[in-house]
């Protein structure tokens, strides 16, 4: 009896704790978790290191299944998939110098992602939110536009 009752509360406990996470991976057949995306978000970390001189954007739009924005040196837009639980576009850009070193370093991380594939996670902490994408060699992180300023 006793052993049931602790194996009763193991598991209400664990199903407490998954439903509280604050991570959200985003997935292609979840159309709530793939909503996530939309909106515009600016690039705050690069390869774990906070950027300040330069601002990134990317603004996603789901429904339409595009992507605008910039990369730090150029414009880019194009149609985005989920692939294999990764977020991927084919992007075309601007061909602008690019002169700043962490300008230069946002976009070669943001092109990787988007044309090798990232996996995609919301993080949600009572108001904030914050998206991860990352693959095996980049990782960026991004935060509402609205709050970047």
């Amino acid at each position: 009896m006793k052993m049931s009752l602790l194996s009763s509360g193991l598991v209400a406990a664990s199903l407490l704790l998954s439903a509280c996470s604050p991570f959200t991976r985003v997935d292609r057949d979840d159309p709530k978790t793939l909503a996530l995306l939309d909106g515009n978000w600016t690039v705050r970390y690069v390869a774990g290191k906070e950027i300040q001189d330069v601002s990134p954007e990317l603004n996603f739009d789901t429904t339409k299944g595009t992507l605008t924005g910039s990369d730090g040196c150029n414009r880019i837009n194009g149609p985005i998939t989920m692939q294999d639980g990764r977020l991927k576009a084919k992007v075309i850009s601007t061909r602008m110098a690019c002169t700043n070193e962490t300008a230069r370093a946002a976009s070669q991380e943001i092109n990787n992602l988007l044309s090798n594939g990232a996996e995609v996670v919301e993080v949600a902490m009572g108001k904030g939110r914050v998206l991860l994408m990352k693959n095996d060699s980049a990782e960026i992180r991004l935060i509402p536009t609205e709050y970047a300023k």
